[in-house]
Order: C-alpha cells, then structure tokens, then sequence
C-alpha cells in the first residue's frame, strides 16, 4: 500500500542538477538513486525501501502506486525479504528494492532465495559505509564519540555475482540508470551504488527522536526531547 507518511500528490519533483547528484566527499547522493528509478521503472512497479537514513530519502524521492517499507521503527531487514515475495506474487510487473547498507546486511544472503525462486527482483544497495542517521546523531550530540556506526564500502555486487545474480557496482551517477536498465532486464539483479555519508537526511537533522506523531514509545520520545532542551 502507498506510504501514509508521503501522499502521492506532495512529490512533485524537479530533475536535480549535476552539482546536485554527489555529496561532499564526492560519492553519489542517495535522491539520484531515486531520479533514475523514476527515469527509468514503469508506471506500476513496486517499490520496496529499508534502512534508516536512506529510508528517509525513499519516503520522500519514491514515487510508486505500491509502496512497502518497514513503518515506523519497524524491522530492518525486510527490503530483501519484501522484494522477493512481491516479486512472486507479481511476476509480471517490475520490483525494486533500496535498502541501505546496514539493514541490507541483516538478510542479504536471501538474494540467493530470488534466484531459487526465479523472484525478478532489482535490489539497489545505497553503499554509504554506515549507520548514517547514529553517526551523525553521535556526531552531533554525544560529542563526535562514534561507536559502532562505521561499516565499509563492502562489494555487494561481488557477494551478488557470486550467488548466481547480474551485479554491477556504481560510483558516478551518470551510470545510474543505465546500470538499473540492464538490472531490470537481468533481474534478479543487485545494483551496489557508492553513496555519501556527507548528505544529511531530513530524519537525521531532526534527531532520532522525531516522528511524535508516529513514534509508538511515547515516553521515550518525551523523555529524548527533555534531554535536548526541546520541551
């Protein structure tokens, strides 16, 4: 079902810029991911997103009629997991997942399920190297102290190809939607794109204890304003 969080009539969109499509350090920007999905899928794909910071950019650059992600503090994991079943269950129609690296990570090895199963799934990787939303969080307030937030640029598309998959990795993003062309035609398919750690997320700026309106532990949510002087 079509995300709560995003009416399909707020996202409007404008084509970004070049400048636009790389962070700070020069990766790729996870709202290009977005750009060539929407360049390139049929107007009926489904559209599967996991993670935490890059699930923040999915709700807002995702435009699809069919629409599964985690929910609010849901469980990470799920993008790999969704997408073969959906895959499944509609064989003929397009499925694309983006997950973040982290939560990719937690069920990643059931890519090898999709090739099995003949599930016709794409699975973009968003290869930033972290849990971006709890670094920047333990950047910001706990005095730069980073502590089990760092991943790496691991080869996800070697993992994939390894398994049986169409892999490719992608550093510029002008290779995006050629790279998610030859995915859709190859599916099941992993597309590793090395993206920046630089970007920071709405969710991100706003703290990990944001969403009050759909944050289910009230008394946490309350009790993390208080400790930032928001209350």
């Amino acid at each position: 079902m079509r995300s709560a969080y995003f009416p399909a009539g707020e996202l409007a969109r404008t084509p970004m810029r070049a400048a636009e499509t790389r962070g700070e350090d020069g990766k790729i920007h996870p709202a290009a991911i977005f750009e060539a999905i929407r360049a390139v899928a049929d107007p009926d794909y489904i559209a599967v997103a996991d993670g935490g910071d890059l699930l923040s950019f999915a709700r807002v650059g995702l435009e699809a009629k069919t629409y599964l992600d985690a929910g609010a503090f849901g469980c990470l994991g799920v993008g790999v997991p969704f997408a073969v079943a959906a895959a499944l269950a509609h064989p003929e129609r397009q499925v694309i997942s983006i997950n973040g690296d982290g939560a990719y990570g937690l069920n990643a090895m059931e890519i090898d399920t999709a090739v099995r199963h003949g599930a016709r799934a794409v699975f973009i990787v968003s290869n930033n190297a972290a849990w971006n939303i709890e670094r920047l969080d333990q950047r910001d307030n706990y005095g730069g102290r980073i502590v089990g937030t760092t991943l790496r640029h691991s080869d996800y598309a070697g993992m994939a190809r390894a398994l049986g998959l169409h892999a490719e990795r992608v550093e510029d993003p002008a290779e995006l939607e050629a790279a998610l062309r030859r995915a859709l035609d190859n599916a099941p398919a992993v597309i590793d794109v090395v993206t920046s750690q630089t970007v920071v997320s709405s969710d991100a700026r706003k703290g990990l204890g944001f969403v009050p309106d759909f944050q289910p532990l009230t008394a946490w949510d309350d009790a993390e304003r208080k400790r930032r002087g928001l209350t």
